[in-house]
């Protein structure tokens, strides 16, 4: 191995290690527009049309009568593909929540095909084929940081929102308003 193959082979472990260490940071938060009883008075339910990895199309609203985990993500991001640790286990764990990943970045519908294919991710994976997800116009608003866990009750209101990577005990901590209701 020569010297500029090990400069270039430190500088990739440099950024490897700040993209982990920055995306790691779980950042939690619930603002105003996110929290059950704004939502509810809002009105706003879950609503947007996916095209999932295998090509057929998904229609959360349809999904109603069920919890929902939406794992929203970046097919380039490492932490994104680091949290498939967590999301495994807690897919078999969880089968009263339906989990299902959104891709959100440019040409998102591209890409996901691919990161599925790849990853084998437990649960259905897809994109907005119109931009609104990456482009915040869709109910989901804003997505500031992936990966972005959102929450949602069976009637399809949001109950919470986390980002950043989450352990498979933070995702249980997560879920369990929904399971002392039952």
């Amino acid at each position: 191995m020569n010297a500029s193959s090990l400069s270039r082979t430190g500088i990739c472990a440099v950024s490897i290690a700040l993209a982990v260490a920055t995306g790691c940071a779980g950042d939690s938060f619930k603002s105003a527009e996110t929290t059950t009883p704004a939502s509810r008075a809002q009105g706003l339910r879950l609503d947007l049309g996916l095209r999932l990895s295998d090509g057929s199309w998904l229609e959360l609203g349809d999904l109603r009568g069920t919890p929902v985990l939406l794992f929203v993500f970046a097919t380039f991001d490492m932490v994104s593909q680091a949290s498939l640790t967590a999301l495994r286990p807690f897919v078999q764990q969880h089968p009263e929540v339906l989990v299902v990943g959104v891709a959100s970045e440019p040409r998102a519908t591209q890409l996901v095909e691919a990161w599925a294919y790849a990853l084998d991710p437990p649960f259905v994976v897809g994109a907005n084929p119109y931009g609104q997800v990456e482009n915040a116009r869709s109910v989901l608003g804003k997505i500031k940081i992936v990966p972005t866990y959102i929450l949602y009750d069976s009637e399809g209101y949001e109950l919470e929102r986390v980002t950043g990577y989450q352990s498979e005990a933070q995702l249980d901590t997560m879920v369990k308003p929904l399971t002392r209701r039952r």
